[in-house]
């Protein structure tokens, strides 16, 4: 037991996402941190533990879920009776009342607060990365080699496949409907509109007719308007990133469009929002945008720095992962960018320094921790460096 605290609680220093040590039977044996425990339900524990034994997970075979609204979380086992639950963890931020909404029927009441405020300070953590933990993790608890591909991974979306007769099926009552889909046209000038960055024309494009209907994707009139508004979500997206918003920040501004539009519950709500996601889009692309000539190269080096800007990396991990050597990366990414890498990073930093100061009560030695800053010291000259102001008079001035 010595040897398995001192693992989780290195692995909780190195990244503060929750560990629950758990029995076979759900019942908690130690979290960390410690101000973690007795917050979880106890059957929500075991509602997990049956998932691992139902694909059939081991120490070997740790198990990662992806739940739809956004989160993942890991279990591996820990002794002949004991298991590791690992999370919640999030690839984006949410906001205090979604956390609420998701949480609330895991959390002993008393604790809910406290569970929220646990969460809304733990790291962004992609797939990736967390996948990366769990298969340390499981190496450091059996002294075997863990790969990502021993992981088993479960997806709650699911999806189902349509064959030729259904699909046949629907194209006939298609074909009796006087009433087609929208045509391709109108839905190009919108995205046109957004790759463009120009919001005039957004504007006139979207007052157009569409010259047609959605098509029918469910029977309840409101499950339809959040669908499509999914897909429209989707195409505002793809049409960001041609008009060279970040991979990242599109799929994540988008990511956080289809939570607020799985949450409405009223259609009218959901048609205003429709006009303000793809006003916002538009106006991400005009003032985030990356030059218009940058290469893809350079891109997948934005892309890279944006997935692990909380993690210590260097030109070297960077430069093999664009496939490109340290120098020609260096003087590439200057020439597109009108910056040199550790500029731009430092940049990203500041931006996200920003969001925690205004968003959260993170303190600054936490700020400084996620983003692999020496000290806080440091973090604090660096930011003033930026911005012309400390941290603190940064946070003061906002909620002022």
């Amino acid at each position: 037991m010595e040897d398995l605290t001192a693992v989780c609680q290195r692995f909780h220093t190195v990244l503060p996402i929750p560990l629950t040590l758990v029995t076979s039977a759900g019942e908690q044996v130690q979290t960390w941190p410690e101000t973690y425990r007795n917050m979880v339900v106890p059957s929500y524990n075991s509602y997990l533990l049956d998932d691992f034994k139902k694909y059939r997970c081991d120490a070997r075979h740790p198990l990662v879920s992806y739940v739809p609204q956004g989160y993942f979380v890991g279990v591996t086992q820990a002794g002949s009776d004991s298991f590791l639950i690992v999370g919640l963890v999030s690839p984006f931020h949410h906001s205090e009342k979604e956390l609420i909404e998701f949480i609330g029927p895991a959390i002993v009441p008393n604790y809910l607060q406290h569970a929220v405020s646990l969460l809304t300070a733990a790291p962004i953590v992609s797939l990736s990365q967390f996948k990366s933990y769990m298969s340390l993790l499981a190496e450091s608890l059996t002294h075997e080699s863990v790969t990502e591909d021993d992981l088993i991974y479960l997806d709650r979306s699911g999806r189902d496949l349509y064959g030729n007769e259904k699909l046949a099926g629907a194209r006939f009552q298609q074909r009796e409907t006087p009433d087609p889909h929208a045509a391709t046209n109108y839905e190009n000038g919108v995205c046109d509109a957004v790759s463009l960055g120009r919001t005039d024309l957004l504007i006139q494009r979207l007052s157009a007719s569409p010259g047609g209907s959605i098509g029918m994707m469910s029977p309840n009139p409101l499950r339809q308007q959040q669908y499509s508004l999914i897909s429209f979500a989707t195409l505002l997206s793809r049409a960001a990133i041609r008009g060279g918003l970040s991979d990242e920040t599109a799929f994540l501004l988008s990511d956080l469009y289809c939570q607020r539009i799985d949450s409405l519950t009223r259609i009218s709500d959901l048609e205003k929002l429709a006009v303000g996601m793809a006003m916002d889009f538009c106006e991400q692309v005009a003032r985030n945008h990356m030059p218009k000539d940058v290469s893809q190269v350079v891109r997948k080096a934005l892309n890279y720095i944006s997935i692990h800007l909380h993690e210590p990396f260097g030109m070297e991990a960077l430069s093999e992962h664009c496939h490109l050597c340290r120098r020609s990366l260096t003087i590439r990414f200057q020439k597109e960018m009108g910056m040199t890498v550790s500029e731009y990073v430092q940049k990203e930093k500041t931006q996200e320094a920003k969001f925690l100061l205004h968003h959260t009560s993170t303190s600054l030695s936490e700020i400084a921790t996620y983003l692999n800053y020496s000290s806080q010291s440091y973090f604090t000259q660096q930011f003033k460096k930026s911005t012309g102001e400390t941290p603190e008079q940064y946070r003061k001035r906002i909620a002022g």
